[in-house]
């Protein structure tokens, strides 16, 4: 999945900022960089967005399910043998853990194996309740062995990153701009969207939210500094008898969530706290709204 775009980044100025495209993770990606005296930093910031770039391509390449060689491929494919983990896999198993422990079990990275019967993809059924009973049997955080070296999945037990991983990664790429070019940064990340610091004027940065029929803005956000992460299902979701099925599954019960919003954007100092925010809200369903109020961060909802 990374490996055919590794490398591929595009630049583009406009005024005092350079932008550079590239795609990572099945998205569009962007790093914008303003400066000043851009004519005279151009060579150092086209680097340090490739850099930027790369760090995303990495920790894409390390975690991908798709890739054989992965990390994440060679836990999964570890048979219940115990896995070597390095300190950044053991730091994301922690994320796991707390959301796992914050949603009462209703998230759960070894639920990624529900993939197998609810693809959203065109599906013009849902799974029968003994389909989704075969596949629960190896859904369960609370069976993986975990220490600070080692991880332990049982036979036919799976984990992914999703929910976790992007996030971290826009994180991480915001974190190694230079200090040199200054606060001036936004990453985005397919939606996933990290500010070092506002603009050259002070101005914040506009960051458009994506409306729930897709492809147009609905609502514009200021951020000076921090991130804003975005959970929803306005590509993956089916409608089956008049009802609208969520591609965000309760792992407790291989449903998707009932009356879960279309979207649900969280602002939060770092992208990884946004995007659990953003994720936990979707898994209260209807209480979603409350959930929000009751954390204190500043959030948009689209039903």
């Amino acid at each position: 999945m990374a490996g055919e775009h590794l490398g591929k980044i595009n630049f583009e100025t406009k005024g005092s900022m350079i932008m550079g495209h590239f795609h990572a993770m099945a998205n569009p990606c962007l790093i914008i960089i303003e400066h000043q005296s851009i004519n005279k930093k151009i060579d150092l910031i086209k680097k340090s967005m490739f850099q930027m770039a790369a760090e995303v391509w990495r920790i894409e390449q390390k975690y991908s399910r798709y890739l054989e060689n992965s990390a994440l491929s060679k836990i999964n494919n570890a048979n219940g043998a115990k896995v070597p983990i390095d300190p950044e896999t053991y730091q994301l198993l922690n994320v796991a853990d707390i959301l796992w422990q914050e949603s009462n079990g209703m998230f759960d990275i070894s639920s990624g194996v529900f993939r197998k019967i609810w693809t959203f993809d065109n599906q013009q059924n849902i799974p029968s309740q003994t389909e989704i009973d075969s596949v629960l049997e190896y859904v369960g955080w609370d069976r993986i062995k975990l220490d600070k070296e080692s991880l332990q999945l049982e036979q036919n037990m799976q984990i992914d990153f999703g929910g976790i991983g992007k996030e971290y990664a826009a994180d991480r790429c915001a974190s190694l701009a230079p200090e040199s070019l200054g606060k001036s940064v936004l990453v985005n990340l397919g939606g996933d969207v990290v500010a070092k610091g506002p603009r050259n004027n002070l101005l914040n940065w506009d960051v458009g939210i994506e409306s729930k029929s897709g492809r147009k803005v609905w609502k514009n956000v200021p951020l000076g500094s921090g991130a804003i992460a975005t959970s929803g299902d306005v590509y993956k979701s089916i409608t089956y008898k008049g009802k609208r099925y969520s591609h965000i599954i309760n792992a407790l019960t291989g449903y998707p969530t009932l009356e879960a919003p279309s979207t649900i954007s969280v602002a939060a100092p770092n992208c990884v706290e946004a995007g659990m925010l953003s994720t936990l809200a979707m898994l209260q369903g209807e209480n979603a709204e409350n959930f929000l109020e009751d954390s204190g961060r500043p959030h948009w909802i689209q039903r």
